[in-house]
């Protein structure tokens, strides 16, 4: 469905940031991209959002070229959540969500009650629907990346995701970090969210982080980058091993293949420079 082939990007023209990129987000896929600081990680999720374009190579949505869509059609199909959403006026959490809806509406058009319950649907999936009437900046942490994921499922619904509509069609949620800032409680509440978003609704994620075990509980396949450079991409077990982290992080780790099923990383030590390879 959306698929970067050797992408090539820059910010100043003559320092690549990335080099080469490629990477394949299938229309049911599941996608963690890792890597230190600076791997370019973001540039990647920017040019997958079209909010960036290659300078070589290519990005495509079902085969077509990012930049053949124009704003409205591609935000239809896909929505970013970033790490912090700060808001410059007092929303309600109905208001922030119907942000989502924007795409959809033509010059002058206001939200109907299509859209209204497209918007209640996508709060209730998230658990959000109760907070509805309360004011934005009032909830915790959690809450609010909770309400900003319903946004973007609103933003990406052609129609309505309940079980007895006729049609629907998943879009795609393109996340940065999506629980960099949260304590541990909520951590897991984004998480089991964003597990049932893809396999009850089939909404394809692609997920950038920096918490391994956050990766391999949700992803299925997994892109390493690292200096603006795929390392592997895979299955999570072929990919998330000892040698591979050492690779990308330098540091030494134990791999645990838990009892639910999920592979989980113990870091044990950081290793010399000439150690990491």
């Amino acid at each position: 469905m959306l698929q970067a082939a050797d992408a090539w990007f820059s910010y100043d023209r003559r320092t690549p940031v990335l080099l080469g990129v490629s990477l394949d987000v299938a229309r049911d896929g599941f996608v963690g991209i890792l890597g230190p600081n600076g791997s370019g990680k973001t540039t990647l999720l920017r040019l997958l959002a079209g909010t960036r374009q290659p300078q070589r190579g290519s990005v495509t949505l079902d085969g077509v070229p990012l930049v053949r869509f124009s704003r409205g059609a591609l935000a239809r199909r896909m929505a970013v959540v970033p790490q912090e959403t700060q808001l410059a006026f007092d929303y309600t959490v109905l208001e922030v969500a119907m942000m989502g809806r924007y795409p959809h509406l033509g010059a002058f058009e206001i939200e109907g009650p299509a859209d209204l319950s497209i918007v209640e649907d996508a709060l209730a999936a998230t658990g959000t629907l109760p907070f509805k009437d309360r004011l934005f900046a009032t909830l915790s942490g959690g809450e609010k990346q909770r309400v900003v994921i319903a946004g973007a499922l609103a933003q990406v619904s052609l129609e309505d995701f309940r079980p007895e509509a006729q049609e629907t069609r998943p879009g795609i949620l393109l996340l940065d970090e999506p629980t960099a800032s949260l304590d541990l409680g909520y951590q897991l509440d984004v998480a089991a969210l964003l597990r049932r978003l893809h396999d009850e609704r089939g909404v394809a994620i692609v997920v950038s982080t920096h918490d391994l075990n956050l990766a391999a509980s949700l992803c299925r396949t997994l892109v390493l980058m690292r200096e603006g450079t795929v390392v592997a991409a895979g299955a999570v077990e072929d990919v998330l091993t000892r040698e591979n982290v050492r690779r990308l992080y330098g540091v030494e780790a134990d791999m645990i293949d838990h009892a639910s099923g999920h592979r989980i990383v113990v870091p044990v030590r950081r290793l010399a420079a000439g150690d990491r390879e």
